[in-house]
């Protein structure tokens, strides 16, 4: 089973982590920020009430000129560990367990340590006192050395519950863009829904379909609903053509056999001669092979609309299109003796087109016999081929009574006979152009028919040239000229 996907929810979550990522990434960065102010502010605390212990060191008014330590009007927390020595490495006071601290450079030192398992910032001042400085020696100098230590605890606390209101910040943040999100886009992909309900009311009897306005006026949408309209319309013609074509051609099989079939009962009337059995039989033979004919063309055309199968036909198939005219000139030599028709034929290139020979041979046959049939008596019919950058144009031209207006946006249509002589006795069945069209269509290429300014209609093809890697046609003359009388 195919699993569905919402675009709603995937848009939904790939807002919500994107969101997600960023408020992640805000919350590292003002965690470090505010470890960094609530250290700095925590260190300035301890330098302050180490100078404080610094400041309560005097003079011990012996002989000595010793130092103690006077801890009158300093503050010390309750939980702060701290030890004062001289520069002999007397005690002059202290509070708390004293951790082993090595004895590093500098005036002013900061240390971690871990104080039973509770971590501790130490800070080592180093500095000096002076005693009766109003000497005339200058007074005595002493060197004293503090370390002052609190536990960090606290710092971690202010840190985590600035973490903890930007993460509920955030999860209130992430909610309501949640229902935002979710309620912008149900609204804005509610053109997709109406075009949905537009196009679910399509049926094979009822073809129109009108795009909502919300779905033209929407960027994303106008070109679906245009390719929805085309496509549609598309897919319309296409019934009505295959409708019709299925209508006329019950209706020519329909009229075939009822012709036979009259055909027969007339025989069967009354007893008839030997003779008029071998005539009437003989009629209906022709009746038979005429509707044999007309099945063979339908199936033609039919083989032709469908899609090109590259695993069945060939690859690269190609035929010269001077073999194919030559041939339909003589298959078609009997009709044009008939009626005293010349078709004369001029090419100026040599050249191949990517259509199989049997069906280049039945392109060149039909628009030759269209032309034959419908060009006066002692006239003359001109094929001519060209050749460009990329395209074989093939014209051929007859001198008859041309071609209406009216008949010209139907002559492609199967069984459409515009021109009343095309009956029963010529053999016309309305197919042969549409085979034409077919080939062209089939091969890339296009076909038009059109008055020709002289008098009489001609018909255009434009197919495209093979692909470099076919087979080329041997060398043959640059011009030439096939008559046929």
């Amino acid at each position: 089973m195919m699993k569905s996907v919402s675009i709603t929810h995937q848009l939904i979550v790939t807002v919500l982590v994107l969101e997600l990522l960023s408020a992640g990434t805000l919350i590292g960065a003002i965690t470090a920020h505010e470890w960094h102010v609530q250290l700095k502010a925590f260190d300035a605390s301890l330098v302050a009430t180490a100078e404080s212990l610094m400041g309560a060191v005097q003079d011990s008014e012996d002989e000595s000129d010793n130092v103690i330590l006077d801890m009158r009007g300093v503050q010390v927390a309750k939980d702060a560990v701290f030890r004062v020595e001289d520069e002999q490495g007397r005690l002059l006071g202290s509070a708390g367990e004293q951790p082993g601290l090595e004895k590093l450079p500098g005036t002013a030192v900061f240390r971690d340590v871990d104080v039973k398992g509770r971590g501790y910032r130490f800070l080592i001042l180093r500095g000096l006192r002076i005693v009766d400085p109003g000497e005339p020696t200058g007074g005595v100098r002493h060197s004293i050395t503090i370390v002052y230590g609190r536990p960090v605890d606290h710092v971690w606390r202010e840190v985590l519950e600035a973490i903890r209101f930007f993460a509920i910040a955030t999860a209130l943040l992430l909610g309501v863009t949640a229902a935002v999100m979710a309620w912008r886009v149900r609204k804005r992909l509610a053109p997709v829904h109406e075009l949905a309900q537009e196009a679910e009311r399509i049926s094979s009897s009822d073809w129109r379909f009108t795009a909502p306005l919300s779905a033209k006026q929407t960027v994303e949408l106008r070109p679906l609903a245009a390719a929805i309209e085309a496509a549609l319309s598309r897919l319309q013609r296409s019934f009505e053509q295959q409708r019709r074509f299925t209508n006329d051609a019950a209706h020519e099989l329909k009229t075939g056999v009822a012709i036979v079939k009259s055909s027969l009962q007339l025989l069967s009337m009354r007893e008839r001669t030997v003779e008029e059995y071998s005539q009437g039989l003989a009629l209906c033979l022709d009746d038979f092979t005429r509707l044999e004919m007309t099945v063979q063309k339908m199936l033609t055309l039919a083989r032709l609309e469908q899609p090109p199968s590259h695993a069945l036909e060939p690859a690269f198939q190609s035929c010269s299109l001077r073999d194919a005219i030559e041939e339909a000139v003589h298959q078609s030599k009997p009709l044009a003796d008939l009626k005293s028709i010349r078709v004369v034929v001029e090419f100026t290139a040599e050249t191949r087109v990517p259509i199989d020979s049997r069906d280049a041979l039945l392109l060149c046959s039909n628009i030759l016999l269209n032309a034959l049939q419908h060009g006066c008596d002692g006239s003359t019919v001109q094929i001519a081929v060209a050749v460009d950058e990329d395209t074989t144009r093939l014209t051929v031209q007859d001198q008859g009574e041309g071609i209406s207006d009216a008949d010209r946006a139907h002559v492609f249509e199967p069984f459409y006979r515009g021109d009343p002589s095309r009956s029963r006795k010529s053999g016309g069945t309305g197919l042969g152009l549409s085979i034409c069209k077919a080939i062209c269509d089939r091969a890339g290429g296009s076909i038009e028919i059109a008055n020709n300014a002289a008098g009489g209609a001609q018909v255009t093809v434009t197919l495209p040239l093979p692909l470099p890697t076919e087979p080329l046609a041997s060398s043959l003359t640059p011009s030439a000229s096939l008559k046929a009388h």
